[in-house]
Parts: C-alpha cells; structure tokens; sequence
C-alpha cells in the first residue's frame, strides 16, 4: 500500500464498511475477477454492493465492491492479492 492509503487507512475504524475500487481492462470476466479476489478474504455477506463503470472509450473497466470488513489486515489482505492480479491494473 501506498503512504497515502496507509494514511488513510489509519483513520478507519474497523469494522467498517468501505469501498475496494480495481481498475483492468475491460473483459467479459474482469468483474468476476475483481468480486472473486475479495471474496476470497471476507464472508459471502460482507460484500454489500458492486458498482461496475466503464472508462468513456470503453477500453478499461472500474469494479468498486462496498465490503465490511473486520479488521486492517482483512483490508491489506485483498490489496495485496489485487496487487498480485494479473488482470488488475491498478486500485483505491
């Protein structure tokens, strides 16, 4: 994480609820990617929302999940996975 998140971060209070933002290029499957890779660190119904936009040339995709989450770590958890993704270009 960034200095800026970790700012950021050290204002939340856990639990919390907030929204993971994962930009890639735009596939039939990115968003799949995107809610499985927090998926994988949180229960089936911490994920509260999925808002999914398209850039204005339709080249890249954004997928923000509202998630609650627990704890920091479960936060840190799912950025470094995303970090890991192939498909996932960048994140808030």
């Amino acid at each position: 994480m960034s200095d800026e998140e970790n700012a950021e971060a050290g204002k939340l209070e856990f639990p919390c609820q907030i929204g993971i933002k994962a930009m890639g290029r735009q596939t039939e499957q990115f968003a799949e990617i995107v809610k499985a890779v927090v998926a994988m660190h949180v229960n089936d119904d911490a994920i509260v929302e999925v808002r999914i936009r398209s850039s204005s040339a339709g080249k890249y995709l954004s997928v923000t999940c509202e998630v609650q989450l627990e704890d920091r770590e479960q936060m840190e958890a799912i950025y470094a996975a995303m970090f890991e993704h192939p498909d996932i270009l960048m994140t808030l």
